[in-house]
């Protein structure tokens, strides 16, 4: 399902209830780390020598299988002609009362979030300056700076697959639930030869 933010396509997906139980089982026992303080714990295994490849476990194969056919549906929409892939994907976990920092998705042409646990009532939130506002200088809506930015919201729905924007500043709202919530990030880029007219071409080979 495509909803839009100021005419931005987010693309929505649902996992099988019954195959979300193993995805759910594999990221319990994943091994977690203390990240950007005391605000999250993200993958263990996430270092800056490329170690973001959740999608290459083999338990988490279905899931990513499925994945793809989810970014196959988003290419054939937006009428990309290069096979989306994911280029590196992890897992955040959020212990009761951790929250997520603002953040964008860098060295990225789509990012992604697929929500494993957590309670519904806790959101993702993007959110994009006003036009009227940014660029201006003038603020006359005084000190409520929420009136100067544009807001979109994901519930935390576990078996949810939202396709998004990287650039889009998000976060995601403190875990009220009494047990951890769990996601998957994966971020994609196209593959194979990217053409743009007849001399503009980018050969990629995402592994």
């Amino acid at each position: 399902m495509k909803d839009t933010f100021l005419g931005i396509p987010f693309y929505r997906f649902y996992y099988n209830k019954e195959k979300l139980k193993e995805v759910q089982f594999h990221s319990k026992n994943l091994e977690f780390k203390r990240n950007n303080g005391d605000a999250n714990f993200i993958w263990k295994e996430v270092n800056e020598n490329g170690g973001c490849c959740l999608h290459k476990l083999e338990c988490f194969r279905d899931v990513f299988f499925w994945i793809q056919e989810c970014l196959d549906e988003v290419s054939n929409d937006m009428q990309i002609t290069s096979k989306l892939v994911v280029s590196s994907s992890w897992a955040n976990k959020n212990k009761p009362n951790d929250h997520f920092h603002d953040h964008i998705h860098r060295n990225a042409f789509m990012s992604s979030n697929f929500y494993v646990t957590g309670h519904s009532a806790d959101k993702t939130i993007w959110y994009h300056p006003n036009p009227y506002f940014h660029g201006s200088n003038i603020y006359p809506c005084g000190s409520d700076m929420k009136k100067y930015f544009l807001f979109h919201e994901e519930e935390t729905e576990p078996g949810k697959y939202i396709v998004f924007p990287p650039t889009i500043v998000h976060r995601a709202q403190k875990n009220t639930a009494n047990y951890d919530r769990i996601t998957i990030a994966a971020d994609i880029f196209p593959t194979g030869v990217i053409n743009q007219g007849y001399t503009s071409h980018l050969n990629i080979n995402v592994i």
